[in-house]
C-alpha cells in the first residue's frame, strides 16, 4: 500500500473538501492528478472508494503551502468530477476559500491572535487576493458560535473573506453579449470577479425560479442541455474551447453559469439559480453570490437590470436554500471598478488524520 498521506477534511460555507499540504504531494502536474482522483474515488457516482461526497460541492480538494510577496498562504483549489476523471485548477471556490484561514490557523501557518487572526491569502488559481479574518481561541481557529448561514444546519463562528485588487470585470465584449442558445440569441453578462461566470435571465431559459427545487430542476434533461449549450457558447467567446459542444471536455469550470431574476418576496435584491459541473447547485456557488453582488451594482449589466432595491454595498442574494448577503465595493466610474467583494461564512474541521492512496 502507497505511505499515507497528512489530511484534513473541513466544512467551508456549503461546501466541503480535502485539504492537503503541497509539501506532501508530488509537484503540480499528472502524478498530483492522478493521486487526487485516488484520493477522492473519482470517477465512480458514489466515489465508494475515496473521500468524496458524490457531489459538486463535496468533490473538492485544496492544496496550502507557506505564502510569500506579502502573502500568508498560498492555496490551490481542484474542482474534481465525480463520475469524470477531472481535477480542474482554473477556478476557485468562495465557500472553501473561508476555511483556508482557519486551516492555516490551525496548522501554524499563521501566528494565532485573538480574537480575530488576519490572514493574507492568495489563490493560486487566479491570482486573486483575499483576505480572512478568523476568529481565534487558545490558539485555535474557533468553530463555534451564532452565526447561521443558509444549507448548514449548525450555526458557527463567523469569517469574512474580502477579495481585493480585482481586476478588469469583463472578459468578452462588456456588460453585455448576445450568445447562441436553443431558441436564438441570448443576452448575458460575462463577469469575472471571483471566477468567470455568465449570468443569464432565468426567464430566457425558461425557468420560473420560484416553482422548482434544484432537485426538479436538475432532473430535466433538455434544461441542462440547453444551459450547457449557452456555457459552452460562452467557453468558445472566451477562448476556453473551440466549439460548445466541446467545452464539457475541455473547460468544465471556465465559465460558470448562474441564472438570474428579479426578487421573489421583500427580503432580496435578486433571485440566482447556480449550475456545477452540468448539475443544478443545491444553493450557490460563493463565487456566484460574489461576483452576482458586483454584477448587480455594475450599470448596464443583466443582473442589475433585474435585481431591485439595492441602495448601498449591501446585496442580498435570494438561492434555493436561503438568502446570503455579499457586500460588494463597487465605483463604475473608476478602473477596476470593482474594489472588493465579501462575505460571511462559517468554516469548521471535520476530520484530520491519514488518507490512504489506493494505489499498490
Amino acid at each position: 500500500m502507497s505511505e499515507p498521506i497528512p489530511a484534513v477534511l473541513m466544512r467551508g460555507g456549503t461546501s466541503k473538501g480535502l485539504f492537503l499540504h503541497a509539501r506532501d504531494l508530488p509537484p503540480a502536474g499528472p502524478a498530483r492528478d492522478a493521486l487526487i482522483l485516488d484520493l477522492m474515488g473519482s470517477p465512480d457516482p458514489m466515489q465508494i472508494d475515496g473521500l468524496g461526497g458524490t457531489h459538486s460541492s463535496t468533490s473538492k480538494v485544496v492544496v496550502v503551502e507557506p505564502g510569500g510577496d506579502g502573502d500568508d498562504v498560498w492555496y490551490w483549489f481542484a474542482q474534481v468530477g465525480v463520475d469524470r476523471p477531472i481535477v480542474d485548477w482554473s477556478g476557485n471556490c468562495g465557500n472553501l476559500t473561508s476555511a483556508v484561514g482557519p486551516f492555516a490557523v490551525d496548522e501554524g501557518l499563521v501566528t494565532a491572535v485573538e480574537p480575530v487572526t488576519r490572514v493574507r491569502l492568495r489563490n493560486g488559481n487566479t491570482g486573486v487576493r483575499i483576505l480572512a479574518e478568523v476568529p481565534v481561541r487558545d490558539g485555535r481557529a474557533r468553530a463555534a458560535g451564532t452565526h447561521h448561514i443558509p444549507g448548514v444546519r449548525r450555526p458557527g463562528a463567523p469569517i469574512v473573506t474580502r477579495y481585493l485588487g480585482l481586476g478588469p470585470c469583463y472578459p468578452a465584449s462588456g456588460p453585455v453579449s448576445l450568445l447562441d442558445g436553443e431558441d436564438g440569441p441570448v443576452e448575458v453578462t460575462i463577469l469575472d470577479v471571483t471566477h468567470p461566470y455568465v449570468f443569464a435571465r432565468a426567464e430566457d431559459l425558461r425557468v420560473d425560479l420560484g416553482a422548482a427545487p434544484p432537485a426538479a430542476l436538475g432532473a430535466d434533461g433538455a434544461l441542462l442541455a440547453r444551459l450547457e449549450r449557452l456555457r459552452g457558447a460562452a467557453a468558445v467567446a472566451l477562448g476556453r474551447a473551440a466549439q460548445p459542444d466541446e467545452a464539457a471536455r475541455d473547460s468544465p469550470i471556465v465559465p460558470r453559469i448562474a441564472l438570474v431574476g428579479e426578487p421573489l418576496d421583500d427580503g432580496h435584491h435578486v433571485a440566482a439559480l447556480g449550475v456545477s459541473m452540468g448539475r443544478i447547485h443545491h444553493a450557490l456557488p460563493m463565487t456566484a453570490a460574489l461576483c452576482l453582488g458586483a454584477a448587480v451594482r455594475l450599470p448596464g449589466t443583466v443582473p442589475s437590470g433585474v435585481a431591485r432595491g439595492v441602495s448601498d454595498a449591501t446585496v442580498r442574494v435570494r438561492h434555493p436554500r436561503g438568502v446570503v448577503e455579499v457586500l460588494a465595493d463597487v465605483d463604475p466610474a473608476a478602473s477596476p471598478p470593482v474594489r472588493s467583494v465579501g462575505a460571511v461564512r462559517t468554516a469548521r474541521r471535520l476530520m484530520e488524520g491519514r488518507v490512504y492512496p489506493g494505489g499498490d
